[in-house]
């Protein structure tokens, strides 16, 4: 008999060995999910005893199923409330179908949820997904990533992830395959650098890796968050909890910008470090980004910064996108290589919620969880 039943502290370690036997996590170890575990509920500043870790599913005696549960902060119409991410569902292939809607059911059935959130590759996931009254926002906001060549050497590496982006195109996919081709020729001859005209103002700025968000980091967002309904808190408890949480040493990244003469920051990004299991290949991904104003001077030295960091980890490639048009304008005239880019981050309310308002001002962020806390490759 298939039941479903609520993550006991009791789980943990039977977990952590079960979900590395299935073909998804099969790169994975058991030291791998007690680290997540670790991560997702003991040092989330979310987490208390009344949100529950997830829910697995046992026929009889025996572990089927799992799907996480990801408290995080979210401010919503300038309130902090509490969103739940679902992570890491998987059910045993033999018992799948209705079994597995039996752990998303349970997941929706949290009272204390202000906001449910969702990622998925799965097609199929996102099918059942979206009839849930899941509804996608896009990200980046300007659907678009640059690229820049850190290590040419890479040829295999780099025309997996730039010019066949992990699969072979489609019919009516080949016009842009062509273009993708001809720029990527052209950045082989002669790839102009991101940075030109003349030495960086070093006496004007300093730019270093980060290891701790001060406040700085909250006061920095506080305009963007004043013009969104609905968007991932930032405050210092969540900013240090994602930007620094990882599953491995040096995986993620925080480049800051601060001015000289006062030591006040000016801009930051957050880069992840992408090892495939499958390859020797790695990239440099733009994860976060925000600058106090928008400043070319700023973006140009965290960008001379992570393009030596990504030289350092023998990165391939270094990805950026824009979260402004000022942004995005600059990385259109300093970055030859660039690719149309979707991602959904998929959000639903609560019925009470969508009983009782409008359409709320969205503003999704790549780096929100689940995407943002659940990075591993």
């Amino acid at each position: 008999m298939i039941t479903v039943r609520e993550v006991a502290e009791k789980d943990i370690i039977p977990l952590a060995e079960f979900l590395p036997t299935g073909l998804p996590f099969k790169y994975t170890t058991k030291e791998t999910w007690l680290r997540r575990f670790l991560i997702w509920w003991t040092q989330n500043p979310a987490f208390t005893s009344q949100i529950p870790k997830g829910w697995i599913l046992e026929n009889e005696t025996k572990l089927v199923g799992f799907i996480g549960n990801i408290p995080v902060k979210f401010l919503m119409c300038g309130e902090i409330k509490t969103a739940v991410a679902a992570v890491s569902w998987y059910v045993d292939p033999s018992i799948r179908g209705l079994s597995s809607l039996m752990l998303f059911n349970e997941y929706l059935k949290q009272k204390h949820a202000s906001l449910f959130l969702f990622n998925s590759d799965d097609k199929n996931l996102l099918k059942i997904v979206t009839k849930n009254k899941f509804k996608g926002y896009i990200v980046p906001r300007f659907r678009t990533k640059y690229f820049y060549l850190l290590n040419r050497i890479k040829v295999d590496y780099i025309l997996r992830e730039f010019l066949f982006s992990g699969r072979f195109p489609r019919l009516n996919e080949l016009s842009a395959f062509i273009t993708r081709l001809g720029l990527l020729l052209c950045v082989y001859i002669y790839q102009k650098p991101v940075i030109r005209g003349g030495a960086l103002p070093e006496k004007e700025y300093t730019t270093s890796l980060c290891t701790f968000c001060d406040d700085a980091f909250f006061r920095i967002w506080e305009p963007y968050q004043n013009s969104c309904d609905v968007t991932l808190s930032r405050d210092i408890k969540t900013l240090n909890w994602i930007y620094f949480s990882s599953i491995e040493p040096n995986k993620r990244v925080v480049i800051q910008c601060r001015r000289s003469r006062d030591n006040s920051l000016a801009g930051y990004m957050v880069f992840d470090i992408v090892r495939k299991k499958t390859s020797d290949g790695v990239k440099m991904q733009l994860m976060d980004l925000c600058l106090e104003k928008y400043d070319p001077q700023v973006l140009a030295s965290l960008l001379a910064f992570a393009i030596e960091i990504g030289k350092q980890h023998n990165a391939a490639i270094l990805v950026v996108w824009a979260d402004s048009q000022e942004t995005e304008m600059f990385f259109q005239r300093n970055f030859t290589l660039r690719m149309y880019s979707e991602q959904q981050n998929l959000i639903r309310f609560p019925d009470i919620h969508e009983e009782n308002s409008g359409s709320p001002t969205m503003c999704p962020s790549m780096i929100a969880p689940p995407r943002g806390i659940d990075h591993w490759i």
